[in-house]
Parts: C-alpha cells; structure tokens; sequence
C-alpha cells in the first residue's frame, strides 16, 4: 500500500513538472514578440475574424490528432480513442519543452500503460515525422508560385507528390528507414496496413491546409488581396512550421518559424505587416494548441471518470452477488453446467 501511494506521488510530481516545463516553454516561445503591433489588428470588427481563425486552427489540430493515431495502427498498435487522444497531446504539448525528448518520453510511457511496446511507440514517432515532414513540405510548395515565379506550373508539384504518397505509401518504409539511420534508432516493422498510412497522409495533408487558413485571415485583415494571399498563406505556415519542426532545440521552432513565413508573406505584404502577420501566427497558433489540448485531455479524463463511476454499481453488485452465493463472480452455477453423460 505504501508503494502504490509513493508512486502515486511521484507520478503527481512528474506531472506538475512536465506542465510546469510545458508553461516555460509556451512562455519562452511568445517571448520577445513585438506585441506592440498587434494593435493593428486587435480592433472590434476583427475579433470575429480572430476568433475564427483560432477555431479553424483547432480543427486542423485535430485532423492532425486524428492522421497520429492511424500512423499508431498503422505499425500495429491501434488503442483506444481516449488512450489515443491523451498520448497524442501529451507529446504534441512536449514540442515547447526544448529538445523534444520529454514529450516523447512521456508519450512512450503512456504507451507502454497502454499496452503498446517502447519499439513501436518508437516507430510511431519515426513514421509520423516522416508523414508530417513531407506532407508539411509538399503543402509548404504552395508558396512557390509567388516566391519563384512561373505561374501555376509549381502548383502542379505538391498536387504530384501527394499522389505518388498516397498512391505508393510503401515509399514512407523507405523513407523512415532512412530516418531511423540519421537518428540512430531502431528501424521500426514494415508498414503492413496502407489504407491507415493513406489515411494519415490524407488528415495530415487536411491538417495543414486548415491549420494555414488562420494565416490566410490575418493576411487579408491586414490588407492582403485575399485571392493572391490564400496560396501564399497556407503553404508559408505548412513550410515555416516544418523548418520549425527540424529545429529541435528552440521551443516550438521559435525564430526559425518565423523567419521562414516573414519571407514568403513578404510578396504579398508589405515587409512590416508580414512580421504583424507572424507574429499574430505565433500567438493564435498557440493559443490553439495549449487550448485543444487542455479541452482534449479534460474531456477524456472526466469520460473515463465518468465510466468508472458508471461501472462501479454493477462490480459492487457482481460483488455482493458473489458473497451472498459463496462463488466468485466469474464462477459459472455447477447447477446450469452440463456434465458429460
């Protein structure tokens, strides 16, 4: 009894450690902005428009939620929707933690409570980088019509490179063993459910594009032409956060996001409303998140709460049934049990 309670508060210790990290991070990333020039933004007939783009900003996280937890089947590990749900925000919430390897770390924890292994919790991890990264950098070549010129002809490039991953998703294999290599980790087992992985790749696509619209609202609220600005938008938050996401030692790619979206909102902004543009990215992206996330992982322990509480009645019921007959409740009645002859 004395263990359980010792290890029950170290596990509430680790927890209030892990979100105190989290909060520095989230901190450390909005750090240094230049809020003052969010007041171009911030005025009563833009709010709607704000709040907006933070709701759209959540379903995309959720679209991503969703492509997490088919790369989880996908290596043959399906789990629960709830158990699915908090091991993915668990780790997402990591990415402000810098290095990245707490997140990852907790995550493979509740893996392993889970009942899925450290290897494919690993593996997870490995083919969900691959999927994001390429998915992220093939919707990021949005931007390049207005970058590099040539019309819509560079259009033509992410729309084929979806096609070839969702129509040969045998290609992630060779990629994450790829992976596996420059980060030396163990390479994870071979793919063997492509409708999951065409799945994953289709959400994480619909992730970015969704989660790109916020910057497409803010553009056009600080004077973009919105036609021009849609592309521009979109593809420059799926690139910016990508380079982000490869910058594993700055809480949520702070400054290397940014630099990167600067850049392509730049040819259809003016140079200093495209850094207002950034910044009010950064400040609507992660409100999202920490938002998302907490909503996510509240709903999901008050449901299992909320089950357990429902479950109670009928155990302590099955219980007393037990005493009152003198049999286990899982012993079946030797009156109803046939014997042979």
């Amino acid at each position: 009894m004395g263990d359980r309670r010792s290890w029950r508060w170290v596990r509430s210790a680790l927890t209030v450690a892990f979100v105190a990290a989290v909060v520095g991070g989230v901190a450390l990333a909005l750090r240094g902005q230049q809020w003052s020039t969010l007041g171009r933004l911030l005025r009563p007939e833009t709010i709607p428009w704000l709040l907006g783009a933070l709701l759209v900003t959540s379903v995309g996280l959720l679209c991503g939620t969703r492509a997490w937890m088919l790369t989880l089947a996908a290596v043959g590990a399906p789990v629960p929707a709830g158990a699915g749900i908090r091991m993915f925000f668990v780790g997402f919430l990591g990415k402000f933690v810098p290095g990245r390897l707490w997140g990852l770390l907790a995550q493979i924890r509740l893996g392993e409570k889970a009942g899925v292994s450290r290897a494919r919790m690993a593996g997870t991890y490995l083919v969900n980088l691959v999927v994001v990264l390429l998915t992220g950098g093939t919707v990021g070549l949005l931007v390049a019509p207005a970058v590099l010129g040539s019309g819509l002809a560079w259009l033509a490039v992410p729309v084929t490179l979806l096609t070839v991953l969702a129509g040969w998703p045998r290609v992630i294999d060779t990629l994450v063993d790829l992976a596996a290599r420059l980060t030396r980790r163990p390479r994870p087992a071979t793919l063997d459910r492509p409708a999951d992985v065409r799945r994953s790749i289709a959400y994480q696509s619909l992730s970015w594009l969704l989660s790109g619209v916020h910057l497409w609202i803010v553009a056009v609220l600080l004077g973009a032409d919105a036609r021009a600005a849609l592309p521009v938008a979109v593809g420059a938050f799926a690139l910016a956060t990508t380079a982000g996401t490869l910058a594993l030692f700055v809480p949520d790619g702070a400054g290397v996001r940014e630099v990167t979206m600067v850049a392509a909102l730049a040819t259809v902004l003016p140079l200093p409303a495209a850094v207002t543009a950034a910044i009010a990215s950064r400040v609507l992206t992660t409100l999202a998140e920490v938002l998302t996330a907490a909503v996510a992982l509240v709903a999901v322990a008050v449901r299992e709460r909320t089950a357990r509480a429902t479950a109670a009645p009928d155990r302590r019921a099955a219980a007393t049934a037990a005493h009152r007959t003198g049999r286990h409740p899982a012993e079946p009645d030797a009156r109803l049990t046939p014997t042979p002859g």
